[in-house]
């Protein structure tokens, strides 16, 4: 009768090999499961954060924000309506060119927070903790960009048109920045409005912005 053939004696190579490559699952699962934990934890953190305010003081909170923020940029709102109503003017012969641009500088001023303290503020402005969830993050940066990146610059643009009418590059970045406008516009409005809607605040009108249209000279 033959003897069973002995069974392999792992060998010294395979044997901390296979070690290696548990100790790497396991690694990853502890990893794995660190993060989920983490995540776990911070929505817990937020709901109870939350679940502390009553839905009356989130409305109210989100109101004065709103209210703040429509302050915030009120001035470069309303000289950017002005300056682009004077470049009508001019347009029509109503006002001279010199005057509209200056009214457009005075805008582009306006808008930015280097040169204005309101809209300075704005790019300071902390949401508050009862407000965390609902992306605001957005609307409030958005208004910062609309602002100081997008009005600003295209109300330099604009002066410089009607000083010199006939250069092309100058209506190009106008119409570029115009563009930029409308969508951070844009961008602030829905995210202003999903806020309003999730917290159940009816007829909500938002922050009504200039909208920056070009006139042909």
């Amino acid at each position: 009768m033959t003897d069973p053939p002995a069974s392999e004696a792992p060998t010294a190579t395979t044997v901390p090999s296979q070690r290696s490559a548990w100790l790497r699952v396991g690694r990853f699962q502890v990893l794995a499961s660190a993060i989920v934990l983490a995540a776990l934890a911070t929505a817990f953190a937020l709901t109870v954060s939350q679940g502390s305010v009553s839905a009356a003081q989130r409305r109210a909170d989100f109101t004065a924000m709103v209210a703040t923020l429509r302050s915030d940029l009120d001035g470069c709102n309303a000289n950017a309506s002005a300056a682009i109503s004077a470049w009508q003017r001019a347009s029509q012969g109503q006002e001279s060119r010199g005057a509209a641009a200056r009214q457009a500088q005075f805008a582009s001023r306006a808008c930015a927070p280097a040169t204005d303290n309101s809209v300075w503020k704005l790019t300071l402005y902390s949401l508050p903790s009862s407000l965390d969830g609902l992306h605001l993050d957005y609307a409030v940066s958005s208004l910062g960009v609309w602002a100081q990146e997008d009005v600003s610059p295209a109300m330099t643009a604009e002066a410089q048109l009607l000083r010199r009418p006939s250069d092309p590059s100058g209506i190009t970045a106008y119409d570029r920045l115009a563009g930029w406008a409308a969508n951070d516009r844009a961008v602030a409005s829905a995210t202003l409005r999903r806020a309003a809607q999730r917290l159940g605040i009816a007829g909500f009108t938002g922050i009504s912005l200039t909208p920056l249209t070009a006139v042909s000279s």
